[in-house]
């Protein structure tokens, strides 16, 4: 009886470790709006369809753009690029992944009445056919065929199932895509279980049988649940919360996210127009200061590109108007017919912490003899500012981008978009149409090596710095990377040992 009984415990201990080992709980701060991977907008929605649908293309670790579903692509021509689409690939109700599921996609994704966010992506796509039984061809309007490739790893651009969607499905309610995990389970307000997809493609992923994603709006309940053993992981936002998880019973994960502080300048205004009075302003900004007062050392330096991202953005350390140097900043100002400095006014709002990074600046330009007036306002009231250039300078954050002509084109060509910095400069357009319509990357290099350059030293904006996104688990989990995107598709990869 004893034996039976020890074998019995045997048994039960042996599945307690199996269970541990196959299933990921990790406590996330928001739940998804929807799950429609072509309408949702939310950023929670995201982080979870992205591990259920696939793109043509995805991202590796170091943010570079790899094959996914499409199992080669070609810019044939600045006008033209050729899929080729992976065979071998199923849904999760186990029907095979075609090129017309492909070919449907992206006309769900165009059709007006679908209401895509994705549809502004493809706004200059002229046509798009298959070709053979395995291709997809896009032509474009516009000779922009490289800069519009990252959109293809979005999960607004994934792959779904003709035949599922037009059964009538909710697409908002129930999925099918072609992801290492399917949504099992959804309890809204609660939380949401994704298991192993059993046809996935990638030989030995997911390393998970199961991830449990529950919902904890409240950091200090995901402190808590951390500390006590029942999540694996969590997203942490405060820094000082990190002095809770000690060394060697957890790890402390981050990196760096393509959103940036920046300081944005009104290039028409006296005497902010002269741009050496603005990189006057670039060499009395020390960064690091302001980083660690702001973000209590949770960010990093950035340029015009986030600097993971890779090949495109030149370090800052490339750039000597980054050196902090007040010597140098008022000799600029003398230069400018303002050897006692000058005074102007910087709109903030209390969000994001813009009014905080005013502060330092604040007392940092004092000390060349730059007087900033600080001018706090509602976000609504900051908003109409921007939009109508209203401002001699302003403290913002900007989402950043992996791609060149997506983070530059609509902010620095004379009368982009969201340049509201009155920015114009005949090179920058230059290279700027230049950039989108070159698809040799060592020529792509040099045209945005030398745009980064001319805007660092002419400084219509300030760039600042990136905060670090952060996440804890505990110590026996390993494979779990972040990427600059705030994206988790490593999920996939994540085990414990």
């Amino acid at each position: 009886m004893k034996k039976f009984l020890v074998a019995i415990l045997a048994v039960f201990a042996v599945a307690g470790i199996f269970a541990a080992d196959g299933r990921l709980i990790i406590a996330m701060e928001t739940e998804p709006v929807g799950l429609d991977p072509h309408l949702v907008t939310a950023f929670a929605s995201h982080r979870v369809l992205e591990n259920i649908y696939d793109g043509l293309f995805r991202y590796d670790e170091n943010m570079r753009l790899i094959p996914n579903l499409a199992e080669e692509a070609k810019a044939v021509d600045p006008y033209t690029i050729i899929f080729k689409i992976r065979e071998g690939v199923k849904f999760h109700d186990g029907t095979p992944l075609t090129v017309e599921d492909v070919l449907f996609s992206f006309q769900r994704i165009l059709d007006p009445d679908t209401k895509s966010p994705a549809a502004a992506f493809y706004q200059d796509v002229e046509s798009i056919k298959a070709i053979d039984n395995n291709k997809i061809e896009f032509k474009l309007k516009k000779p922009m065929a490289s800069a519009l490739l990252p959109n293809f790893a979005g999960v607004n651009s994934s792959i779904v199932s003709k035949k599922f969607v037009e059964s009538g499905k909710n697409m908002q309610l129930e999925t099918n895509g072609t992801g290492p995990f399917y949504l099992a389970e959804y309890v809204p307000g609660n939380y949401i279980i994704l298991k192993k997809n059993p046809y996935y493609f990638v030989k030995d992923q997911p390393k998970f049988d199961e991830i449990r994603i529950v919902f904890m709006p409240e950091e200090v309940s995901r402190v808590a649940a951390l500390k006590n053993g029942d999540v694996d992981i969590a997203k942490i936002n405060e820094p000082l919360n990190l002095k809770q998880f000690p060394e060697g019973k957890f790890k402390i994960y981050r990196s760096p996210v393509l959103s940036y502080y920046l300081i944005g300048i009104n290039t028409t205004r006296k005497p902010l127009n002269d741009p050496r009075v603005r990189n006057a302003l670039n060499y009395a900004i020390n960064r690091e200061a302001i980083i660690k007062a702001v973000a209590f050392s949770e960010g990093v330096v950035t340029g015009p590109l986030n600097p993971a991202v890779q090949p495109w953005a030149l370090q800052p350390k490339a750039f000597d108007e980054y050196t902090y140097n007040p010597a140098k900043a008022k000799e600029l100002l003398a230069q400018a017919g303002y050897p006692n400095g000058f005074e102007f006014e910087i709109v903030a709002s209390q969000r994001y912490n813009f009014d905080k990074v005013a502060q330092v600046i604040q007392a940092q330009l004092a000390e060349i003899g730059v007087k900033v007036k600080i001018n706090l306002v509602e976000w609504g009231i900051f908003v109409k500012k921007w939009r109508e250039s209203d401002f001699d300078a302003f403290i913002s954050m900007n989402s950043g981008s992996i791609e060149p002509d997506i983070q530059f084109y609509r902010t620095f060509h004379t009368g982009g978009s969201t340049n509201v910095f009155l920015y114009s400069n005949p090179r920058v357009d230059e290279l700027l149409d230049l950039g989108r319509s070159e698809v040799d990357i060592s020529k792509r290099k040099a045209i945005y090596d030398e745009l980064q350059r001319i805007i660092v030293k002419e400084s219509p904006v300030i760039f600042l710095y990136s905060a670090n996104q952060v996440f804890v688990s505990n110590a026996s989990v390993e494979g779990f990377k972040l990427l600059a995107n705030e994206s988790l598709v490593f999920l996939r990869e994540t085990y414990k040992k």
